[in-house]
């Protein structure tokens, strides 16, 4: 795949990633248990050794005013380091002309497991590759018709890590142009989204996150269309 088109897959994989963070949320923050009353009493009651011999503050909180933070140390002067300069970044190539996006959002709090998504990408002839997103790549071409990413953080999927993923839901995308025309890898990618949504148990979203109607679809194909005849 050619480095300015996966330049612009990780941009868009962002875009997508940052435009679901309040419809998917964060599902581990919402699970992370509590301190109970008892424990939180505990805590107070109990000091702890620190490296100087001295006992710790009996609160167990670190002061908010400590720049240093709970569980660092201070060591040496309190001085910022010297930053240098970030590498200039090189040019991502021309931007794509458009970018058609699709969500699966999983039903009824539904977690969608790795072994589903898994099980998907198979059903649906998905390869997993560049970026750590799944691709659909037509048989002797490089590049993607379109492709894949977590619509949750971190937007990939770590591949030794299937047994323990899970996601609120998923995005599908596609660049134009590509290596079809626009209408025919429009179709690919909805029937895909489709058959994934009953595969995952998701609800199909359209890019600004409602419902996918047939009146979007109807539209989306006559947008398909137009582009191809001013690009044939």
């Amino acid at each position: 795949m050619e480095t300015s088109t996966l330049r612009w897959i990780l941009i868009i994989v962002g875009v997508v990633i940052v435009g679901s963070i309040f419809l998917f949320g964060n599902p581990e923050k919402k699970r992370k248990p509590k301190a109970s009353r008892k424990a939180k009493k505990e805590g107070l009651d109990r000091q702890e050794p620190t490296l100087d011999g001295h006992a710790a503050d009996p609160g167990g909180v670190a002061d908010e005013a400590d720049p240093v933070g709970q569980g660092e140390l201070n060591i040496g002067a309190a001085e910022p380091a010297f930053e240098p300069a970030p590498a200039p970044r090189k040019p991502a190539g021309p931007p794509p002309d458009k970018i058609i996006t699709l969500f699966l959002l999983a039903k009824d709090n539904h977690i969608i497991t790795g072994a589903e998504l898994l099980q998907a990408a198979v059903n649906t002839g998905m390869e997993y590759g560049d970026m750590n997103i799944f691709h659909r790549i037509p048989e002797g071409r490089e590049r993607s018709i379109f492709s894949l990413a977590n619509a949750a953080k971190p937007g990939y999927f770590e591949r030794d890590e299937w047994n323990t993923f899970e996601t609120g839901g998923v995005a599908l995308f596609m660049t134009l142009p590509g290596p079809l025309n626009a209408l025919d890898a429009w179709d690919s990618m909805l029937a895909t989204a489709r058959r994934m949504s009953e595969i995952l148990h998701a609800e199909l979203l359209d890019a600004e996150r409602s419902p996918f109607t047939r009146q979007r679809e109807a539209q989306l194909r006559e947008e398909m269309r137009e582009y191809d005849r001013r690009k044939s």
